[in-house]
């Protein structure tokens, strides 16, 4: 884990994208591993300065800022990873899943069981804070002498840097802003502008990082590197292939990699392959397949390839991007694996083997060169931290060492050429191809199920293409043509000693028999012959000189490929059988999976289907009575409530019933009614908000009981119920918001269809006790920052005709009592306190709360204008009076109660009830029975 926190980084969907290669050789002894080693190429370092768009830097970078103490993160000077440039670029920097501060931990861990010691830990992570905090160190423009040069904006992020790295600080800061130059007398400082100091920055941030990585490489191999000569197995984990959005000499160097390892493998499996058929007489039909040398040429052949040129131009001052480009057009224009662009833009193509890949050549020569400055080198080795100098005295040594030996390789003096990154990245390549070479190689191809890097998404012509390119079909048909399986001549005659009549000696030096019955089966003699001592089909055919040895060879060789046929056959078929009962299974499951869908589909368009014949057949009535059910005003209020479109949403067919009965009656003329004003609601003084009310905000019920801690206007139906629900109460949940977006937005909805359609809803929640929480915190959250003020007006009329005919639990009742307080539209504060303090007080009768009926069309008007309620009490001696609207939403027995302690009556108001008669009848409650309900079940 330590190098893989230290050279991962994550690519857009992929959280484990390598951005080096590695060759791994694992050393056995008597079966056991006894040792390792690891190699490195071509560390990414532009990732530590430079990310794209949702990609991360290196993980090392995210798990110590999430897993450091938070005394050494203050030691370090360090805050979150969304403040440093280096980390913020990409606009990504948690990865869902991954567990940076648990990586972090197994990171210390794999550090102790190496034996670094706790200074060494602390040197590492001085170094890494020091590459954040150089990713802070910004610049600004000033002019002196009639040019503009860089300053530093604020010297706090050098000091910090100065000060982890145990540097001086205005040697720092001379590095990042000034050029040195040398002359026999003197040092000239030379300033920068702001572009070349940002390089100069990056600059030290990439060599301080890929320093510090070649250290912990080298560290780990002499610990884990075998002491005596071993076996190995070597294992190669490159790059793969890449074409991003841009790309630059990183990619044309990972690509070139990539190209030369499939030449090696098209050498290996086709073209050694088809060489040895040949030698051995076989009759063989060559196998075309596509050679990369071309490709590998126009990239590295001396002296014009790219990379050639490249390091041409590397040497001279005066060179820059655009005449290594122009140069390269020169050269290589008429090639046509190289493509110019059409417009003279600063770029260029290469047809590789998996495509056409267009490379921008910004900053390709300051890439090449990747050279420390000495002014830069001496700084950092007089650190008084021992790791970051010997890192970069190391470093001082490996460069005067590779100017000796130039020099010493010269017969004639001349001017010292340092390596560039594109000669040493070849160097080490074709030493790793060498190593290859010596060994038995075999491949592994990972293929790509899609471009888009997502997972559970498999696209065939994308996975074909690579089959293609790689040679994976030709080397699937070169095998299969092929001889793909060697094995020993004896072990192929001792698993099939019945297929010639052939029997195995009875000694192990005694052939006699064995060639004997080569001789019958073949037509030689039963004299011995040498061959009878060889094996391997390869030392067999060096043995047989002669004519009818040969013979012999090639009918062994035929009859071991026909019996491996036949054995191939039939696993094949035993293969194809299961195959062909798997993908019965599977589409018979998406036969049904689809079935279902359009099921689904085709019940939802009937739906639709009926509530547009329903409409019409509305409007046809309507049009019928000739008269609007609702007013001009009315209507243009209803219009303006509309957020969204709600008249598709389903209804139940009963309920458009009603609606549609309702739209055809007339309201009956009232002779006796007199407009009166009803009396406002005012705060009541008696009604006093619980003292720790303010420990209730919504906001805590919703982390605690919603399933999704998400409160605010929805315009879609919702997916799941937003509280907690048993299963067979969540379909009836869903149906009672889609009602409760209808009732809301519906610009046709008014007069008593309002009515009908508000205590439809209210009935769910009266039939239904689990529903009842599930209702009002739908109600909430459709008034919690509404936009459209008619539509919250009316989901407050909702929420406060609810809370008539029942109440909330009493896990809810004291947040529902908060959230009113604070947020009421209008004059709904008081009339949904004083509904939820009254539900409070009658708590402890539980479900025995609630109403039997939905409220009065008196109730919605009294809701609708959040005025008080009026109705005419008699006795029976004759005598009348007016109950307001606190006794009206009370139960039976507390009328008599009232109007007797009125009258002075303390005692003697017990037994008596209320009735209301309606024509010749009589309706009487129980004590407990609400009072409204009567005028309800009337209505």
């Amino acid at each position: 884990p330590l190098l893989e926190s230290f050279g991962n980084a994550k690519t857009v969907r992929n959280d484990n994208s390598s951005r080096f290669g590695k060759f791994v050789e694992i050393f056995l002894e008597d079966g056991l591993i006894c040792g390792a080693i690891t190699s490195q190429y071509l560390l990414e370092k532009s990732r530590v300065v430079f990310q794209a768009q949702s990609e991360r830097n290196y993980h090392i970078f995210y798990e110590m800022l999430a897993g450091l103490p938070s005394q050494q993160r203050q030691r370090y000077c360090l805050q979150g990873a969304e403040t440093y440039y280096y980390l913020n670029q990409g606009g990504n920097c948690e990865i869902p899943g991954k567990d940076d501060a648990e990586d972090f931990r197994r990171l210390l861990n794999t550090m102790e069981v190496l034996n670094f010691s706790v200074d060494e830990q602390n040197s590492i992570f001085r170094i890494l804070s020091s590459v954040l905090h150089l990713g802070n160190v910004y610049f600004e423009k000033y002019e002196t002498d009639c040019q503009e040069v860089a300053m530093v904006v604020s010297a706090t992020e050098i000091r910090t840097v100065a000060e982890l790295l145990q540097v001086s600080p205005e040697g720092l800061q001379k590095a990042i802003t000034f050029k040195v130059t040398e002359t026999q007398r003197e040092k000239i400082f030379t300033p920068l502008t702001v572009e070349s100091a940002v390089d100069a920055r990056d600059a030290i941030a990439k060599t301080l990082y890929s320093l510090l990585f070649g250290w912990l490489t080298d560290r780990i191999n002499k610990l884990v590197y075998p002491r005596q000569e071993a076996l190995s197995i070597a294992i190669l984990d490159i790059y793969g292939f890449e074409d991003l959005n841009f790309n630059s000499f990183e990619q044309l160097c990972i690509n070139y990699a990539n190209e030369y390892l499939q030449f090696f493998f098209n050498r290996i499996v086709f073209q050694e392959e088809q060489e040895e058929y040949i030698r051995e007489q076989i009759e063989w039909k060559e196998i075309p397949f596509s050679d990369n040398q071309p490709c590998i040429d126009l990239i590295s052949q001396k002296p014009y390839g790219i990379l050639r040129i490249l390091d041409d131009q590397s040497c001279f001052p005066q060179a820059t991007d655009h005449t290594f480009l122009q140069k390269c057009h020169y050269h290589h224009g008429t090639n046509p694996l190289y493509t110019k662009p059409k417009m003279p833009l600063p770029e260029f193509t290469i047809k590789h083997y998996a495509g056409k890949v267009t490379y921008q050549v910004h900053k390709f020569l300051d890439k090449n060169y990747d050279q420390v400055r000495q002014d830069v080198l001496d700084l950092f080795i007089s650190s008084r931290t021992k790791v970051v100098a010997n890192l970069f005295f190391g470093h001082a040594q490996v460069m005067a060492r590779q100017r000796s030996l130039i020099r010493r390789s010269s017969t004639r003096t001349r001017r010292y050429k340092a390596p560039t990154v594109a000669a040493r990245f070849q160097q080490s390549l074709l030493e790793l191809v060498e190593r290859m070479e010596r060994c038995n190689p075999f491949f592994v191809r990972c293929i790509k199920p899609n471009n888009k890097k997502e997972p559970g998404l498999f696209e065939p012509d994308v996975v074909r293409s690579q089959l293609r390119y790689s040679g994976i079909l030709e080397t699937i048909r070169i095998r299969k043509e092929g001889y793909p399986i060697r094995i020993p001549f004896l072990v192929f005659i001792d698993r099939c000693p019945g297929a010639a009549g052939w029997a195995l000696p009875p000694q192990p030096g005694d052939t006699t028999e064995l060639v004997g019955a080569l001789g019958a089966a073949f037509g030689l003699g039963s004299q011995p012959h040498p061959c009878s001592q060889l094996f391997l089909k390869e030392q067999l055919y060096q043995a047989l000189e002669s004519k009818r040895c040969r013979a012999h060879h090639l009918a062994a060789l035929t009859l071991q490929r026909y019996a491996r046929t036949f054995f191939i056959k039939r696993r094949f078929r035993s293969l194809r059988r299961k195959i062909v009962l798997l993908q019965s299974r599977a589409r018979g499951y998406l036969a049904r999976q689809r079935y279902r869908r359009m099921r689904h589909t085709l019940i939802k368009f009937r739906s639709l289907v009926h509530i547009y014949v329903n409409r019409r057949r509305y409007l046809k009535v309507r049009n019928q009575h000739g008269k609007c059910p609702i007013p001009v005003l009315r209507r243009q209020e209803l219009t303006r409530r509309e957020v969204v479109d709600v008249t598709h949403l389903e209804i139940p067919a009963e309920l458009m019933g009603l609606l549609e009965a309702a739209a055809g009656e007339r309201v009956p003329h009232r002779h006796r009614s007199q407009p009166l004003v009803p009396p406002p609601t005012a705060p009541d003084p008696q009604l006093t908000l619980p003292l720790d009310i303010n420990d209730y905000p919504m906001a805590k019920y919703v982390r605690g009981h919603f399933q999704e801690p998400a409160f605010g206007m929805l315009t879609a139906p919702l997916k799941a119920p937003l509280t907690r629900l048993d299963e067979e109460l969540c379909h009836e949940a869903l149906s009672l918001f889609q009602l409760i977006l209808r009732f809301m937005g519906d610009p046709g909805l008014g007069g008593p269809q309002e009515t009908l359609f508000g205590n439809y809803i209210v009935q769910k929640g009266l039939s239904v006790p689990g529903l009842r929480d599930e209702l009002l915190a739908q109600a909430a959250n459709q008034v919690w920052r509404n936009t459209n003020v008619n539509n919250e007006e009316r989901g407050w009329l909702l929420l406060a005709t609810c809370l008539s005919a029942f109440p909330p639990s009493a896990t809810f009742d004291k947040y529902l009592l908060k959230f009113v307080s604070d947020y009421a539209f209008a004059g709904y504060k008081p009339v949904c306190q004083r509904k939820l303090m009254q539900a409070m007080a009658r708590s402890q009768l539980g479900a025995a709360a609630a109403r039997t009926f939905p409220p009065s069309l008196l109730e919605w008007t009294a809701n609708r204008r959040q005025a008080s309620m009026a109705l005419d009490l008699h006795c029976f001696n004759g005598e009348g009076s007016g109950v307001l609207g606190t006794l009206l939403v009370s139960v039976a027995r507390a009328y008599p109660q009232c109007l007797a302690v009125g009258r002075g009556l303390a005692e003697g108001w017990r037994g008596w009830s209320v009735a209301m008669k309606a024509g010749a009848q009589w309706a009487e409650l129980a004590g407990h029975d609400y009072v409204l309900d009567l005028v309800s079940d009337l209505e």
